[in-house]
């Protein structure tokens, strides 16, 4: 028996281990290798935690034919050297565009597809076939109960340290009481947003997520609901009203006197064409009058809606949007993305943004997304 085997070798520790320099936040890459060394060293909690037979594990493992060079899977499970399932790791990042539809290309017909995310910031995984979402915490207290000793302490300092990695927030939390490292503020804005998408979770009826902008750093709280016109949802999107430009960091103004609050855009979705010619103007005026302007043309519901000015940039969006205002729409109503955006994406979005004072509690802007869903459900069955 090895030194390092016996019952001796870890009971004289006066503490877990310190794995901070081993596994911090951002190094995502550790976190999956540490991880595939504790599978390695003993699968059985990992099978246990998943539901399946697992025996061994390979460690970025690349996808055949992508377009993509750095398209790697992070954790591909086996079972007497056939694969069985897919996991996916993530800590603070979000998943790529299409990142699950290439990977479950890559390794077909597997048992099971999963994306492993810290509870208190979870991805955007609907829990849909065939990929589903699986806490670090679980990962690591099905670890922690290994009858390895190396593995057990490992996993047990690991767990520890998961609940100083991202700052506490509930409903007293003030959305601009923010810290100062640009880092650590992105990390604070997002576990906002997570605190509020887990709220939706437990309220919502309508189809919701959180995902980071095309922008990158800022995280958005998004809903929706299908309307009368084919492929088109009311969607409401809230995030911080910073702009890119105001999201650099700036040594003489902190980030706390910076943020504007968040701002929630609502309007109407068009989902699948990549052009964004075909979207439904009328709609969007028609959702606006009967549920949003007073008889003068003016925002009757009470909310702070911005009022400048929309104009688009692309000449065909831009025309649209003409035609609408001149059939009696405020100049305001048209702000959102179109044909840029839907080229890439294959989704154009359209409406007004509402704001939200940077002094409120996350508690106050949960009670304002309630009352929005129920604008969105009045907003959905327009003719």
């Amino acid at each position: 028996m090895s030194s390092l085997d016996h019952p001796s070798a870890l009971s004289g520790l006066s503490s877990s281990p310190d794995l901070r320099f081993v596994v911090p936040g951002w190094a995502e890459n550790r976190w999956s290798d540490l991880l595939a060394t504790l599978i390695a060293t003993d699968p059985t909690p990992m099978g246990r935690v998943l539901g399946l037979r697992v025996d061994d594990v390979r460690r970025e493992v690349a996808v055949a034919a992508a377009a993509r060079k750095s398209d790697r899977l992070d954790l591909l499970l086996t079972r007497a050297g056939a694969a069985v399932a897919a996991v996916e790791v993530k800590v603070l990042s979000d998943l790529g565009v299409d990142q699950l539809t290439r990977y479950q290309a890559a390794f077909p017909n597997l048992e099971a597809y999963f994306v492993l995310h810290l509870a208190s910031l979870p991805v955007n995984v609907q829990d849909t076939d065939p990929w589903r979402s699986l806490a670090w915490e679980d990962a690591l207290a099905a670890y922690a109960a290994s009858d390895h000793l190396w593995v057990n302490a490992t996993a047990r300092a690991w767990l520890n340290q998961l609940g100083e990695l991202v700052p506490p927030v509930d409903a007293d939390t003030v959305w601009n009481d923010v810290p100062d490292k640009p880092a650590d503020f992105e990390l604070a804005l997002r576990a906002r947003v997570s605190w509020l998408t887990a709220q939706m979770h437990a309220w919502s009826t309508l189809p919701h997520d959180s995902a980071q902008s095309s922008g990158g750093g800022n995280w958005a709280v998004r809903m929706w609901h299908e309307t009368t016109s084919p492929g088109h949802f009311v969607t409401a999107e809230m995030q911080e009203g910073m702009t890119a430009y105001e999201w650099r960091y700036d040594p003489t103004r902190p980030y706390r006197e910076r943020v504007r609050g968040p701002v929630v855009l609502v309007g109407l979705r068009e989902d699948g064409p990549d052009t964004s010619e075909g979207f439904d103007w009328p709609l969007l005026h028609r959702m606006f009058v009967q549920h949003i302007l007073d008889d003068t043309g003016q925002p009757a519901d009470g909310r702070s809606w911005r009022t400048t000015s929309a104009r688009p940039s692309d000449s065909v969006d831009k025309q649209n949007w003409l035609e609408m205002v001149e059939s009696g729409a405020p100049r305001w109503l048209g702000q959102g993305w179109g044909m840029k955006v839907a080229r890439s994406t294959r989704s154009s979005l359209f409406g007004a943004r509402f704001e939200i004072p940077a002094t409120a509690t996350l508690g106050m802007i949960d009670t304002e997304l309630r009352k929005t869903q129920v604008l969105l459900r009045a907003m959905a069955s327009t003719p």
